[in-house]
């Protein structure tokens, strides 16, 4: 992708393909809640998220994603069932790698709660 930016008026161009979707990776939200965001848009594979050893998974977004997930994972940790509800929090002891799988286009998004003094 080229990029120029004209001398006399400072305007700058763009040309070539554009990168498609948004946000991917893990964001600090508020307090000990952490977002990690899964892109399925674009033609790249989706980054590597880590959640790591101790973590509780609060909450999984599936409204922004095209298609129904079929799993949820950290690690060996199924957490397709965290909705949002304390009573659905799913804890991640080991951590791992977060897997989710079944969305075509879109975002999902895993809401875990971390700190450093919840690891044992």
């Amino acid at each position: 992708m080229s990029f120029e930016t004209a001398p006399l008026r400072g305007v700058s161009a763009q040309y070539g393909a554009r990168k498609v979707g948004g946000f991917e990776g893990v964001k600090k939200t508020a307090g000990l809640t952490y977002e990690a965001v899964i892109n399925f848009d674009g033609d790249i594979l989706p980054k590597k998220v880590k959640v790591p050893a101790g973590a509780i998974v609060t909450d999984l977004k599936v409204g922004f994603a095209t298609g129904a997930v079929s799993a949820a994972t950290v690690g060996a940790v199924d957490v397709s069932g965290a909705t949002g509800v304390v009573a659905d929090n799913v804890a991640v002891p080991l951590g791992g790698d977060l897997t989710v799988t079944g969305p075509t286009a879109g975002s999902v998004i895993v809401e875990y709660e971390f700190t450093a003094a919840s690891v044992v």
